[in-house]
């Protein structure tokens, strides 16, 4: 049994515990009680009786009426606990409509405007003159001359 291969092994446990499991008699079932009445199916009388605190577990039941099951699932997301924004939806805003800004936060921008550094302005300026010196240049097709600064060596 030793030079047993592990899927001869396998093969043989899987079958004795197949014949195992035939060998069990299945549990007889207990005295049958006669069928009781199906739960009848809840109606549109049913849905006006609702609450928020209702069960409507009956409602999602198989062969519940569709119109039924929506008319309870109304009457349940129309409660204002379902109806609360969450805050996480940031396209629920109207962004069309300018709200003007207070003196106060006017008087803080006003404020800042020390606190930025004043080479911005200076940027500002050296970043319009190359577009001004371009568009300055005469449009002839003939190449740039080169520059005899640039060949010179320090």
């Amino acid at each position: 049994m030793a030079a047993e291969s592990f899927f001869r092994r396998w093969s043989r446990r899987k079958a004795e515990s197949g014949k195992a499991r035939e060998s069990v008699a299945p549990p007889q079932p207990e005295e049958t009680q006669p069928a009781a009445e199906p739960p009848r199916l809840p109606t549109l009388d049913d849905v006006r009786r609702l609450t928020p605190d209702s069960d409507y577990s009956l409602f999602l039941a198989k062969g519940t009426d569709p119109a039924v099951r929506r008319a309870a699932l109304k009457t349940l997301f129309a409660d204002p606990h379902f109806n609360s924004m969450d805050g996480l939806d940031i396209y629920m805003g109207d962004y069309t409509k300018y709200t003007p800004l207070s003196p106060v936060m006017l008087a803080a921008l006003q404020h800042a405007r020390s606190l930025l550094p004043p080479a911005e302005k200076d940027e500002q300026a050296d970043t319009s003159e190359p577009a001004a010196a371009a568009t300055a240049a005469p449009e002839d097709d003939s190449p740039p001359e080169p520059d005899p600064d640039a060949d010179a060596q320090p």
